[in-house]
């Protein structure tokens, strides 16, 4: 074979190697072509999640921001921040919420809380016969919600211990007054604040409409304090025309008397 045959022979090898490597090597990406997408790839997941806040809906926000108030709230309230300090206490968040969303169900919880603890440090106070102390959360009491029918039972309380002693005490304990005519709803569920809504209207409504009609006082028996302060705000919030005067009894029975005028 003449050299320049060869050399043509050999050139036409080399080519088609090269030519072989370059479709191999176009077949794989490059690290730096794998960064650059990944960098794309993250840019665009950014923009996706900026889109999806954006695309929150003003009653996803609003939610988010009562959620947020209320467990400021109970975090104030495990600490018995209840009135103090005057710009982080669960008074304070519990009110927002409602200005925020009157009738709020976790936040009137909250409020009947507070409450509930300043009528209950009131009676102790009585009991170890420190009337000023008493009279001071009693009124603290009132600062959180004066309308709370509970504060009333709670100063009747606290002004037959400081005025009785300690055997007529128990003797009020065992022989409570009640009146004689009153019209009684007895048997309500005792799970009435786990249905829904329109549930617990249903049950109330002939109760409602009773004290509609008479403008009469009512007394709460209910097992849990605040779930009667909540029945409480129902009926009231019911009767608009006039502030419904109430009593309640923290008993076994669940029912709700209209007390004849």
């Amino acid at each position: 074979m003449s050299k320049k045959a060869l050399f043509l022979l050999t050139s036409s090898m080399f080519l088609v190697a090269c030519s072989g490597l370059s479709v191999q090597d176009s077949s794989r990406s490059t690290p730096t072509a794998d960064i650059g997408a990944d960098r794309q790839a993250t840019m665009s997941d950014s923009g996706n999640n900026s889109a999806q806040t954006s695309a929150l809906t003003s009653q996803q926000r609003f939610d988010r921001i009562t959620a947020n108030l209320l467990r400021s709230g109970q975090q104030a309230l495990a600490r018995n921040h209840l009135l103090t300090p005057e710009g982080d206490n669960a008074n304070l968040y519990f009110q927002v919420v409602l200005g925020r969303d009157p009738g709020n169900y976790q936040a009137t919880l909250g409020i009947a809380e507070i409450v509930d603890r300043y009528l209950a440090w009131a009676v102790g106070a009585a009991e170890r016969g420190d009337s000023a102390t008493a009279k001071h959360f009693l009124q603290q009491a009132r600062t959180v919600n004066s309308g709370d029918p509970a504060i009333l039972e709670a100063e009747q309380r606290v002004r037959n211990l400081a005025q009785t002693s300690a055997a007529e005490r128990k003797q009020t304990v065992q022989n409570p007054s009640a009146s004689s005519q009153s019209d009684a709803f007895f048997g309500l569920p005792k799970d009435l604040f786990e249905r829904s809504d329109e549930q617990v209207l249903a049950v109330l409504q002939p109760i409602i409409d009773q004290v509609a009609a008479t403008q009469a006082a009512i007394e709460i028996h209910w097992s849990n304090d605040r779930e009667g302060r909540l029945l409480y705000q129902i009926i009231n919030s019911r009767t608009p025309e006039f502030r419904v005067r109430a009593m309640i009894h923290r008993s076994q029975q669940h029912s709700v008397e209209v007390k004849d005028n």
